[in-house]
């Protein structure tokens, strides 16, 4: 083979490649009405393998983009279709079913990780659960959320519902525009930091606790003084006494619980800086 042809099979090689790759990573869309549009509705994706991204927009109805994460790698030949060509099937399995506001969201792919990328009414809470494979970013809702997410990270931005969320190795990142005072905040990871953020005039009860990191914050904390308590003691009976493991405090006058855990990562209480004007 001369020069010339092995230039031209190359380009033709990688033109394949590059559509076949085009035409992987094309989103499925779905788009779920809503029984009333004018009322706060729920999302729930459970066991999701892949990132889940959620953001609140002013829209009436509930958009759905599911992407298959790019494969890596070459595919193993297949002896048996030598000479045929490959025909596209469904790589995407993806529904929705939607009763009384309350959206449930399913997506599947055979041996590959996909991404969600959903659009829902600012008023809409969340349920969001991830096996692996994927990180949670969360934006712009009014209602409540909860995430698990053992092995990815998690990030909500713009909130002011009540948050829930757990995760193993992956960091939580969270910012409010405000709190609702009647119902609590709980973040807890075990390796990864926590790093929460609120406006500076926010009134907040703290109960904070790292086993092996470090709690920083740049609020001023009325931190009370830790009680004793008594357990008893085992098998060897009697009682142990020993200092609350968690430390409680106040930011500001006080108000909304949250609760803030992590094993062996930091935890960060930020106050969200104020944009100067003009910026």
């Amino acid at each position: 083979m001369d020069i010339k042809h092995r230039i031209l099979l190359g380009v033709v090689v990688a033109a394949l490649a590059g559509l076949a790759t085009a035409q992987e990573n094309q989103p499925e869309q779905i788009v779920v009405p809503l029984t009333r549009p004018d009322e706060p509705g729920r999302l729930i994706v459970e066991r999701h393998q892949g990132s889940i991204s959620v953001r609140g927009y002013e829209g009436t109805v509930v958009l759905v983009k599911a992407f298959l994460r790019r494969s890596t790698g070459i595919a193993p030949s297949d002896k048996d279709a030598e000479g045929m060509k490959p025909v596209a099937a469904a790589a995407i399995q993806l529904d929705a079913q939607e009763v009384d506001n309350i959206v449930t969201v399913n997506a599947h792919s055979r041996n590959k990780a996909m991404d969600l990328d959903i659009s829902v009414p600012a008023r809409f809470s969340l349920k969001l659960a991830v096996l692996d494979a994927g990180d949670v970013t969360v934006d712009g809702l009014t209602g409540d959320v909860e995430v698990i997410n053992p092995y990815g990270r998690v990030r909500l931005d713009r909130l002011t519902g009540s948050a829930n969320v757990n995760t193993v190795d992956g960091d939580i990142i969270a910012s409010f525009l405000g709190v609702d005072t009647g119902v609590p905040l709980a973040f807890t990871s075990v390796h990864g930091k926590v790093d929460v953020a609120f406006p500076p005039d926010v009134d907040l009860t703290i109960r904070v606790k790292s086993d092996e990191g470090m709690v920083w914050s740049d609020f001023d904390i009325s931190v009370e003084k830790r009680k004793s308590r008594a357990d008893q003691a085992g098998k060897a009976g009697g009682t142990r006494i020993a200092l609350e493991e968690w430390t409680t405090g106040r930011i500001g006058r006080g108000g909304t619980d949250i609760l803030l855990k992590s094993f062996d990562g930091n935890i960060y209480i930020r106050k969200i800086k104020e944009t100067p004007s003009g910026a």
